[in-house]
């Protein structure tokens, strides 16, 4: 998979480059002929020699500065392309995906991997194409001045590749690493910073910086191993590119003293000797270059793989307005294997308030997120007005849900930010104000400076859980929705609270006609229920009102009565 492209805008900037390139390769022969002037003073031909010799050193900085650019801004295009699609796929993976992350990881795939391929892309191709052509054209120009000077300066290529062939291919390992190590601390970090609250809480401090000293560590070491190689690696090209200067200055100078060979054209050696040795190194670590680039793209290219979601690309199908009915037959749900949900059994239908219950771990938040096809169903049928699950969208089938989640749902940005997040519709001033006095909330964002415009922080730190909860619910409501799904929505709210936006959130429900599905523990919340799922073992093991299950299932009664004296505490 070509994940950065050879464009025409780059194919030129590396045209230009290699011309700059051929400009450099004739500096030297006008420096060869100025020393061979038998007359140093301004005569006319010194004078058209220093002449241009200035027009070819500006000339050469005119197109190299218009290569860079041009070189630089393709890859920069090519960079934003990549992390856009990059993070267009990554938005559409399945929450199976997610599952089996850390956040930080995929951060530094988009940020970091890519930035060694527009590095291999912007700076290693153009080097080793214009530095791979100053090599051949120093060499046969060379080659045409004095065969013995230049066979002396090729024993450069050789030498250079007994110490940088080996140590490269070290190189590529431990590049490899620390573009591996590099992402892991970047995923601790992230996390440790974003769970600061629960670390201080639990007094973890300790626990959470050795985790992050680990990985420090662990990339410092890498470094180190990196460094000694850049160690060896430059000095020795040092000393080596040393010897062969002397030697042929030596050389040089021996044949300067016997007549065949000319100060000038010694000098002009010299010249070329010191403007191969960047290409050449360029040349040699091209190697060790394209391994990290593979290493990387190889990454990248492990996201750009994965199945995506199929969020869109099925005709919206008509659905009839008014009552709707929603139903799960037999369906089942494992998660590696582990089986979560088996054959359950369920129906909502508009204007009805159904409850599911159940001990911790039952399965009922697993099942709120199959309604949603967050997961995919193992086996069993999902259905709205008979019309399978399967037959709509994803966009379309999630548009008939509105889901209030337990954990914070919060993103950085405004009030008005939150509240619109993810609508297709223009929403009034006067409806979002309606939603925020719905949850009371009204008077809080009216007191803020700003109002609607008011910035809540990084996940809304600057609300209350309770608070935090309620924006959620005012969001919910914006939407245009068949049911209302509530996963522990008002755990977090006191119960005088709870109260009122239950009442309001049951007048809701008979504005818009919509079914309420709830997830909750508090008996105060699904008692009133129209009718209530009672959730064990991975299945629906009863459904009624909580008075027919009071007396016909013990399980429930046991249930009920655990509720009880926990909410007494």
């Amino acid at each position: 998979m070509k994940l950065l492209k050879i464009t025409p805008r780059l194919l030129w900037g590396i045209l230009l480059s290699m011309i700059a390139s051929l400009l450099n390769l004739y500096l030297p022969l006008l420096v060869r002929h100025f020393i061979n002037l038998k007359q140093f003073a301004w005569s006319g031909l010194s004078k058209k020699v220093l002449l241009l010799g200035g027009l070819i050193l500006i000339g050469n900085l005119l197109v190299s500065s218009l290569s860079d650019y041009l070189i630089s801004s393709e890859g920069d295009r090519q960079v934003r392309q990549l992390r856009l699609r990059l993070q267009k796929q990554v938005l559409r993976l399945p929450q199976k995906y997610f599952d089996q992350q850390i956040s930080g990881n995929l951060t530094s795939r988009i940020i970091n991997d890519v930035n060694v391929l527009r590095s291999f892309l912007t700076e290693t191709i153009p080097a080793v194409v214009t530095g791979s052509l100053t090599i051949l054209g120093t060499m046969l120009i060379t080659f045409s001045l004095d065969r013995k000077l230049t066979l002396l300066m090729l024993l450069v290529f050789p030498i250079d590749g007994l110490v940088t062939v080996p140590l490269g291919k070290i190189s590529e390992v431990i590049a490899d690493q620390t573009q591996s190590s590099l992402a892991a601390l970047t995923g601790v970090t992230s996390e440790s910073i974003k769970q600061i609250k629960t670390v201080k809480l639990n007094k973890a401090e300790e626990d959470v910086f050795a985790k992050n000293a680990r990985e420090i560590n662990k990339l410092y070491r890498l470094s180190l191993k990196g460094d000694r190689i850049a160690a060896m690696i430059g000095p020795l090209q040092s000393m080596l590119s040393f010897c062969l200067i002397m030697a042929v200055v030596l050389y040089g100078t021996l044949r300067v003293k016997s007549g065949s060979l000319s100060t000038g054209t010694l000098g002009a050696f010299m010249m070329y000797f010191f403007q191969i040795i960047g290409p050449i190194n360029n040349v040699a670590l091209f190697y060790s270059d394209r391994k990290q680039m593979l290493g990387a793209t190889r990454k990248i290219s492990e996201i750009i793989n994965e199945t995506a979601e199929e969020t869109a690309g099925k005709e919206q199908l008509a659905v009839a307005p008014g009552s709707s009915l929603l139903r799960l037959d037999q369906v089942s749900f494992a998660y590696q294997d582990l089986p979560v949900l088996e054959k359950v059994d369920l129906e909502a239908r508009s204007g009805e308030k159904i409850a599911l219950v159940g001990a911790t771990g039952a399965g009922k938040t697993t099942l709120a997120n199959v309604i949603t096809r967050l997961y995919p169903v193992a086996a069993g049928r999902i259905s709205l007005n008979g019309q399978a699950s399967t037959d709509f969208s994803l966009e379309q089938w999630r548009g008939f849900f509105s889901v209030v989640l337990q954990e914070n749902t919060i993103i950085s940005g405004s009030i008005r930010d939150n509240l619109t997040l993810g609508l297709n519709r223009k929403v009034t001033d006067q409806e979002l104000w309606d939603a925020l006095a719905l949850v009371r909330l009204e008077e809080y964002a009216k007191k803020l400076p700003k109002g609607l415009d008011s910035l809540l922080g990084e996940s809304g730190k600057q609300l209350s859980g309770g608070q935090r909860q309620r924006m959620q619910i005012a969001r919910a409501c914006l939407r245009d929705f068949k049911f209302l799904l509530l996963d522990e929505a008002t755990s977090n709210l006191d119960a005088d609270t709870e109260k009122i936006i239950m009442t309001a959130l049951d007048r809701l429900k008979r504005t818009k006609n919509c079914g309420q599905i709830t997830i909750a523990h508090r008996l105060a919340t699904i008692a009133n229920s129209d009718r209530i799922y009672f959730i064990k073992n991975k299945t629906v093991v009863a459904s009624g009102s909580h008075e027919e299950l009071l007396e016909k299932v013990p399980d429930y009664r046991r249930y009920v009565h655990e509720q009880q004296l926990k909410e007494k505490r």
